[in-house]
């Protein structure tokens, strides 16, 4: 059972790694299609039935103003500051595929497992930080009605739990290497 359960982290990290990373070169196309065609896009848009509001990982914009017009102001801010999180998600699950695959046959006590381990904590805890920091400047850049000033700890507490859980490795690394010492 364990061998499989595995292999299915492996797998399905990885196939999350990808599907950030495409995401996140979605915002950029996103962003580059806004900036060069702008207009196009708010006509698209605007006869389209879309929702009033993106978000990802709890950073979240108002693209519609009160008008029923897409801000273009807010979809680019939007675009940047969704990119950057799924970027840091893709990282996320990169170093959890890397962490499973250095450790399929050998110890998970590595000094690599280690790093990422910590990068993984850092990285969960930058997400909400960021997104409130990102939230605060369309506030000031758009106004108060197209930025939702939420924030999810949910991320921010999971990564507080893997920075432990990081300093759980590095002991396991330095009791493995006692061990090794002593045979």
């Amino acid at each position: 059972m364990g061998k499989k359960l595995d292999k299915a982290v492996i797998i399905l990290s990885k196939l999350s790694e990808v599907a950030h990373w495409i995401a996140a070169v979605s915002m950029i196309v996103v962003l580059i299609l806004s900036l060069f065609g702008g207009t196009n896009i708010v006509q698209n848009v605007s006869s389209a039935d879309f929702n009033a509001s993106l978000s990802t990982y709890g950073f979240q914009v108002m693209v519609i103003d009160n008008a029923g017009q897409v801000n273009l102001t807010a979809l680019r801010l939007f675009c940047v500051g969704a990119g950057i999180i799924l970027s840091l998600m893709a990282m996320v699950f990169r170093n959890v595929y890397l962490i499973m695959k250095r450790s399929e046959n050998g110890t998970p006590f590595q000094k690599d497992n280690v790093r990422m381990v910590r990068e993984i904590g850092i990285f969960l805890i930058a997400i909400p930080i960021l997104g409130l920091i990102l939230s605060t400047i369309i506030r000031a850049a758009v106004g108060i009605d197209l930025a939702e000033t939420s924030v999810e700890l949910d991320s921010f507490l999971i990564g507080l739990v893997v920075l432990c859980l990081s300093r759980i490795f590095a002991r396991g690394m330095a009791l493995e290497s006692d061990v090794d010492g002593l045979l």
